[in-house]
């Protein structure tokens, strides 16, 4: 573990220090691209169901976004200048300048193609009075399934709200959205990368959960070993191991691990090593043979039936869809 002060009182870096932020590591982020709509006149945008989270940064005007979940309203969130909402899930939902119960469907907008993750959109005459950046992001990593069953429909970063750095960086996309200099679609890919992070650490922080997976991580002792199994899964992790790094003997760090997380620690390091196998044999980093051997089994089709058992899927089949 790495200090950045002598000072007992002083924040620490590592995973022994803040065991959410750490697992928080293994929410990656893939595919964003976002669009640049201007609005001169009063619109709302209908948004179909996606397999992705959505994303809207309100740059200049005040909206209103409204999900359709299970064929019902949900209420309508007022969203103001600098505020950004995720929905981790992207529901069905209409957009607008004000309360809207419908709206021109967005695949029916004209959209022009700035680069390959970069649109841009512009409605009615002079200058927009409405300025909004839409986009899209994919989840990705154990962590993601996780946070995406524990989420609400609808995460409201406010302006307001926001800390230092996460200000510092919806102010850079405010202006990098305003000036469409060479380069600001890359440059605001990684900016919403960050605050959808931040976005979703300053819900975790606030939320008031019941016990589970996000409560585990902030229980000082169960998140210590949590945190080290996601940072080295492919160790020799034993219900004895984590008890030591937790502090606790090995019957109270099972009952009390059990508790926070429905499920017993073993089970709980085949999920992780299953999930972090998936990966590196998605793209291709490992072979079958070398998995096994990486995550503990004896042989080939020994970790292919635990695999397959896990994820649904073969481990040749995961290989297979880099290539396809």
């Amino acid at each position: 573990m790495y200090s950045r002060s002598s000072d007992r009182n002083a924040p620490t870096w590592g995973v022994r220090a803040d065991a959410l932020s750490s697992v928080l590591l293994d929410l990656r982020l893939s595919g964003t691209f976002f669009c640049n709509s201007a609005f001169a006149e009063p619109w709302a945008v209908e948004i179909p169901e996606r397999d992705f989270a959505s994303f809207h940064f309100v740059v200049t005007g005040d909206c209103w976004i409204q999900p359709v979940l299970k064929g019902k309203r949900a209420d309508a969130v007022d969203l103001h200048q600098g505020d950004l909402v995720l929905l981790p899930r992207s529901p069905r939902q209409v957009f607008a300048s004000d309360k809207r119960k419908d709206g021109t469907s967005l695949d029916d907008l004209p959209m022009r193609r700035l680069s390959d993750a970069a649109w841009a959109l512009r409605m009615g005459r002079g200058a927009g009075r409405w300025l909004v950046v839409c986009g899209g992001v994919r989840f990705e990593g154990f962590a993601a399934t996780m946070l995406l069953n524990l989420l609400p429909e609808v995460v409201v970063l406010r302006r307001a709200n926001a800390s230092a750095i996460v200000a510092h960086a919806l102010e850079a996309m405010r202006e990098e959205s305003l000036s469409a200099r060479p380069g600001s679609a890359t440059l605001m890919t990684r900016l919403t990368d960050v605050v959808v992070v931040h976005a979703i650490r300053g819900w975790i922080e606030q939320a008031d959960l019941k016990p589970g997976w996000v409560t585990a991580l902030r229980d000082p002792q169960i998140g210590r070993a949590m945190a080290e199994v996601h940072q080295r899964p492919e160790d020799a992790w034993s219900v004895h191991a984590m008890a030591d790094i937790a502090h606790l003997s090995r019957s109270r760090f099972s009952q009390r691990f059990s508790e926070l997380v429905s499920e017993a620690p073993m089970q709980y390091v085949t999920k992780v090593r299953m999930d972090r196998a998936r990966e590196q044999l998605r793209a291709e980093q490992i072979t079958i043979a070398e998995a096994a051997q990486r995550f503990g089994y004896q042989s080939g089709p020994a970790f292919a039936r635990a695999f397959k058992r896990h994820t649904g899927r073969s481990p040749g089949a995961v290989r297979r869809e880099r290539r396809s």
